[in-house]
Parts: C-alpha cells; sequence; structure tokens
C-alpha cells in the first residue's frame, strides 16, 4: 500500500490505534498536492505511524486543510477565548448551546451583545469585558460531543461536559461504534461515540450497495471490477476501458450515501496501436468541432497523459469536453485547465465573426478551419490549416482587419 501513495504532503500528530497514543503520523499521496490554500474533497491519503509505521486511509475532506467551501464551518467562538464579531457562533460555558452574534458594543468596563438562540429574536447581554489578546483557535471550536459528526482531523475542540480544550487527533473503530478521539489539554484521550447516522456502514451491507450501484450505472465496465470495502472506504481494482469511465466510477461510488470515499486503484486498458500524436490530434479534432466555442487552446500528450489549456465563456462552458477527451483511446490521465471567462467580458465578437467569414471566402485558404477571437487585448487564430502559405495568408489578412490592435497566430499544420 506504502508504494502506491508515494507523495509526502505533511506531518500531522494522530491517534495510533498500534499504539494506543497520539504519535506523529506521515501523511502520504497518489500526487504531489499541496495543501496550501485547502485542498478538494475526497481525496485519499495515507497516514502512517513514525513509530510503528501502521498505515490507515483518509480523505481530505476528514481534515482541517480542506476548501472552507467542501466542509461544514460551523465553528463556535468561546467567550473569553476569542475575539467576538457580528456573525459568529458565539458560546458561553454552562448554556445549552450557542447562538449567532448580531452585533457588539464595547463599553468601558462591559461588553454589550446583540445575540439570537434558535432563530428567535436578539437579545441583549451585558458581560465582563475580556481582552482577549491571543487566540489558540482563531475560528473557533468544534464543540464536543455535540458537534462529534461534523468535527476533522486538527480540529480545535471544547468539551462543554468536561470544561476542557483540546484537538481532534482520528477516529477509531472499538469492534462496536465508530468513535472521533480527542486529545484534551490535560493530556487526557476522550473517544465520543459518532452519531447514528454517521456510523460506517457494516462491511457486508456497503460491498452490497456499492456493488449493486455499479452494476446499475455501469452493467458492463463493473463485470471487470473487484470491489474491497472497510471502515466505510471503497477500494476498486480492475480494468476500465477508458479514463472518463474510470473517473465516473469514482464520482459514483464518493456519491453514496453513508460512504467515506473511494480509493480508485483501476487500471486503463492499454492501447499500444495509438500514439501520443495520434491522441493530440483527436483532442485538437474536439476543440476545432463546429460546436465547440474554446479558444486560446493548446494541447500536449506525453505517454497518455494530456495536458489541455483553453479559454472560452461562461455560456460556454460545459463538462461535456472533459468527458469526451477522457473516452479517446489511449488517454491514460488528463490534466485541463479551463480559463472561464465571464460573458460581459467578451469583446468585438461581431468583428470576428466577419473575419472568420472574411477567411471561409478566401479563395487561398479552402480547407482550412479557422476559429478567431478576441482575449486579452489581441486578436487569436486558432484552427488548423494544409499549408505555410495559408498561415501566413490568413495572419496578414487578420493584420489588415486588426489595424492597431496585436494578432497572435496559433494555426497549426495538418
Amino acid at each position: 500500500m506504502r508504494a502506491l501513495f508515494p507523495h509526502k504532503l505533511f506531518s500531522q500528530e494522530l491517534f495510533c490505534r498500534r499504539c494506543q497514543k497520539v504519535r506523529g503520523h506521515e501523511i502520504y499521496a497518489r500526487e504531489n498536492f499541496s495543501t496550501y490554500g485547502g485542498m478538494d474533497s475526497h481525496i485519499p491519503l495515507l497516514c502512517s505511524c513514525e513509530k510503528c509505521q501502521t498505515l490507515f486511509v483518509a480523505f481530505s475532506h476528514e481534515f482541517t486543510f480542506c476548501r472552507s467551501d467542501k466542509v461544514n464551518r460551523d465553528y463556535a467562538k468561546i467567550f473569553g477565548h476569542n475575539r467576538i464579531y457580528p456573525g459568529n457562533w458565539l458560546y458561553f460555558k454552562g448554556t445549552p448551546k450557542p447562538g449567532i452574534v448580531k452585533s457588539v458594543f464595547q463599553g468601558p468596563d462591559k461588553e454589550i451583545i446583540n445575540i439570537s438562540f434558535d432563530g428567535g429574536p436578539a437579545k441583549k447581554l451585558e458581560c465582563e469585558k475580556v481582552v482577549v489578546e491571543t487566540e489558540d483557535a482563531p475560528d473557533g471550536y468544534r464543540l464536543l460531543p455535540s458537534q462529534s459528526s461534523v468535527t476533522l482531523m486538527g480540529d480545535h475542540v471544547y468539551h462543554a461536559i468536561r470544561d476542557q480544550f483540546g484537538i481532534c487527533v482520528g477516529f477509531v473503530n472499538d469492534g462496536e461504534k465508530d468513535k472521533l478521539v480527542a486529545l484534551l489539554d490535560d493530556k487526557t484521550l476522550v473517544f465520543i461515540s459518532m452519531p447514528e447516522q454517521s456510523q460506517n456502514l457494516p462491511n457486508d451491507k456497503l460491498q452490497t450497495v456499492a456493488r449493486n450501484k455499479l452494476s446499475q450505472v455501469f452493467p458492463e465496465d463493473s463485470k471487470k471490477i473487484n470491489l474491497q470495502v472497510g471502515q466505510g472506504i471503497v477500494f476498486l481494482n480492475g480494468l476500465v476501458k477508458n479514463l472518463s469511465t474510470k473517473r465516473a466510477m469514482k464520482a459514483c461510488v464518493d456519491g453514496l450515501p453513508r460512504v467515506r470515499g473511494c480509493v480508485d486503484f483501476t487500471r486503463i486498458q492499454p492501447d499500444s496501436f495509438v500514439t501520443d500524436g495520434q491522441m493530440e490530434r483527436s483532442i485538437y479534432a474536439i476543440l476545432e468541432a463546429p460546436g465547440c466555442k474554446m479558444f486560446d487552446y493548446s494541447v500536449k500528450v506525453a505517454f497518455g497523459k494530456a495536458e489541455i489549456s483553453a479559454s472560452c465563456y461562461e455560456s460556454d462552458f460545459s463538462k461535456e469536453f472533459e468527458t469526451r477527451v477522457g473516452e479517446i483511446p489511449g488517454i491514460l490521465d488528463m490534466n485541463c485547465n479551463i480559463t472561464v471567462l465571464p460573458d460581459d467580458s467578451a469583446e468585438n465578437l461581431q468583428q470576428c465573426k466577419e473575419m472568420e467569414t472574411d477567411l471561409a471566402l478566401h479563395s487561398m485558404l479552402q480547407g482550412a478551419r479557422i476559429r478567431i477571437s478576441y482575449a486579452r487585448k489581441k486578436y487569436i487564430l486558432d484552427g488548423v490549416v494544409q499549408t505555410l502559405i495559408q498561415k501566413q495568408v490568413a495572419f496578414l489578412s487578420v493584420i489588415k482587419n486588426a489595424k492597431t490592435t496585436s494578432v497572435e497566430n496559433r494555426l497549426r499544420l495538418q
């Protein structure tokens, strides 16, 4: 398993089920991701204890570095331990639940807080003024045990019953229940049973659910897939016909309820008869088809991996492009960087169409397929021509119409 996750991302203190202690763990990924700025969800990560090398799989959305728009962000600030601003969830020790701060006023020796509980009208609370110079958790805390189902590894936590702060260091199964593990400031390890709806499905039930779903959505392809499960995780092995099927299978499993994530070890059936050059031409054919509205594009394929960059306007963007590229025989991986521009940023559309029409009627450009767009304050020629003379003729023709505006000639020889 370790050899399949070659890239070390970082280290983190986590609970080791073998050592029964909190130890440093090295976190590995199958690709060289950066956690700076956050990661997408559902990326499998391998956690290895630095002491005993025990391994377990977790997912990016179970850690605090997952992008904020992908995970629940309901952190509560604790009065006396956090700076407070309108819109914060605020918890007072000893109270049943937090409320939402509507406004805060600083008096000479009092702090006046207008706060709403359970969506009701705002209540005015006068509190002793507390100056918070440093914050251990500027974003706030997860309140335990009530927020155990949304707590992430690395989250700062406050255990309301024990009146103790701490940090979440992992999740374990004791043979009966899945439990959250928190290391409190007094060095106590607390194991909190997850709510029933957050418990992982039993392995046999998860196996049946995942297998039935794949058989329903991929009736032929799923026959070649070996499916294994454990602790809410689905592992896929076997051969698939193309990259689109590979990605669609993983997305299908990730979308099942109460599945922690999918680790995809499937391989694309190799096609020794397709060269990188042929795959590159197939991608260009998709980009240059009449229905495709992308421009300023470039394609490079090396050892079956496609690197694609392109631009399009918001109303023309479609995920179908990536799906079609993924169906090309021989494509093993794809990095597709599409710059989506707002529709209201489009300029000179009518002039671009008129110049395209002029080129299509030009006697020396018969057989050429040329698309003209305007971006980055210049005209861009995309498409394919049959000869260098045609490439030069098209460029000179656009230069004549563009006048003082610069022109970038990206035409390719067929």
